[in-house]
């Protein structure tokens, strides 16, 4: 078979027999068109069917409807429900078996699924459970949860804002961001992110806790500026069953008790009341919560905080305590701005066209070299977010597969506007208007050939006023006479 050369698939170098070889060496793989009819079965699982059910080997599988030679397989109804993939447990022939099923679509139709095993037999299924036994032994799973429990918890929706794999870009900042990501997994330091709005600080902390021990609970966030400072005391702890007038019958469990087994993001913290920041650090210390009414409630929560601000330098103002500061700073993740690793935003503008390809329903390739080169130029004070919001915003209005500069008219227009900036050398603005100043003065003195009170006469100020500022700026009166 010739090799594979279509750019396409520059990954690609295999010939027909090493493929063959490949699947061959699947366990338990089973594909299928989308009518259910095999297209290819490895020699494990017809090994398998042989010692079980008789199955002749040398009779035709390829064509035959699935079901006929596999009566419990899983994927004719797996194609009829509409699912993308699934996981399906067996018990045939006195044996236990797990696998997962996945759709497949390609441009040409033909495959419709494939099942592959996970474990081929009940050996490898208690293999599995006694290491996530020793996993649970050494603290790295919890398995403490009751039967019922896990299933309220598995039953619902899965809804997950962002992964691991959306952190885009391969600058050597974000390159040490996600190295250290992974350092940091098995841990439960406490995490301090730090960045700009709009740099992706959410984005760091839901990658943190997606790759931890703690990632089968969901992640509790709470923005410190958006819960009134009246307030904050009960949503962050809780309180007792009459523990106040109006206190909710049964009391109410705060963040931190919803956070128990999870992570706590605490996302502008520079906003975190004064008065509650000792509280905050006690659970920090204590791995306990006081709830309003004097019960004490053990806590098992790793607090990730974020913040646009210079938490040192509020502590130096008295605005954040000190103590607080340092147990949150164990770890710290400071995001660099857009501007600060623009090598990063062809790919970023590659994985947002995507996202928003499929929210819109369109089928946007890229960008033109001029609009990127705008991306190049421009400052982005919003960051990511920006950028985001830009790419949806032209791709909204965008006539063709490519985005060109005319999609990004207010882009180039503000570059248009702010084009001045580029040459801006640092000045204050006193220092401005005194260069302002100097050059009238000089430009009026050389009209008036040097003469002074002609001069002050022009400038509407007095002789004197007219002489502090002539030695002011050192200025030679008498160049231009």
């Amino acid at each position: 078979m010739k090799r594979q050369t279509n750019p396409k698939y520059n990954n690609f170098d295999m010939t027909l027999e090493e493929c063959r070889l490949v699947l061959d060496n699947i366990d338990g793989l089973i594909i299928t068109n989308e009518a259910g009819k095999i297209k290819y079965m490895s020699p494990s699982i017809l090994d398998r069917m042989d010692k079980r059910m008789g199955l002749d080997k040398k009779s035709q599988i390829a064509g035959q409807p699935v079901l006929q030679l596999h009566p419990t397989c899983q994927i004719p109804a797996f194609l009829d429900s509409g699912q993308r993939e699934t996981n399906t447990y067996y018990f045939t022939a006195g044996v236990a078996t797990v696998s997962r099923i996945k759709r497949v679509n390609g441009e040409k139709r033909g495959i419709g699924a494939l099942e592959y095993d996970f474990f081929v037999d009940d050996y490898q299924i208690r293999n599995f459970l006694l290491e996530i036994i020793k996993l649970a032994d050494g603290g790295q799973i919890d398995l403490t949860e009751s039967i019922e429990e896990i299933k309220k918890r598995l039953s619902k929706p899965e809804i997950i804002k962002y992964k691991m794999s959306g952190i885009i870009g391969k600058s050597p900042a974000m390159k040490t961001i996600k190295e250290k990501i992974f350092a940091i997994s098995n841990y439960n330091s406490t995490v301090l992110i730090t960045g700009e709005t709009g740099s992706g600080k959410e984005l760091i902390a839901h990658a943190i806790h997606d790759i931890s021990r703690r990632a089968l609970m969901d992640m509790v966030e709470v923005n410190c500026a958006a819960i009134p400072e009246s307030l904050f005391e009960s949503e962050m702890f809780g309180y007792t069953d009459g523990a106040f007038t109006g206190a909710k019958k049964g009391g109410k469990a705060g963040k931190f008790e919803m956070a128990h087994k999870s992570t706590l993001f605490l996302d502008e913290v520079d906003q975190l009341p004064y008065h509650i920041q000792p509280k905050l650090l006690r659970v920090l210390q204590e791995k306990s919560i006081d709830k309003i009414g004097s019960r004490i409630v053990p806590v098992d929560v790793r607090v990730i905080a974020a913040t646009n601000k210079n938490l040192k330098e509020l502590v130096n103002q008295g605005k954040f305590r000190e103590d607080l500061y340092y147990r949150l700073n164990v770890v710290n993740f400071d995001i660099p701005p857009l501007r600060e690793r623009k090598e990063d935003i062809p790919e970023m503008v590659q994985h947002f066209i995507a996202r928003f390809n499929k929210s819109l329903n369109l089928n946007v390739e890229g960008v033109s070299d001029e609009a990127m080169q705008l991306f190049y130029r421009y400052r982005w004070p919003g960051n990511v977010r920006e950028l985001s919001n830009i790419i949806e915003r032209a791709m909204t209005v965008c006539k063709s597969d490519i985005l060109s500069q005319r999609d990004f008219r207010e882009l180039a227009d503000i570059l248009q506007r702010d084009a001045s900036y580029e040459d801006y050398d640092g000045s204050t603005l006193e220092q401005i208007c005194m260069r302002a100043e100097k050059e009238a003065i000089e430009k009026v003195l050389a009209f008036c050939n040097g003469n002074k009170t002609k001069a002050a006469q022009f400038l509407q100020i007095s002789r004197p006023a007219l002489y502090y500022k002539i030695e002011k700026y050192a200025i030679d009166s008498c160049q231009n006479i």
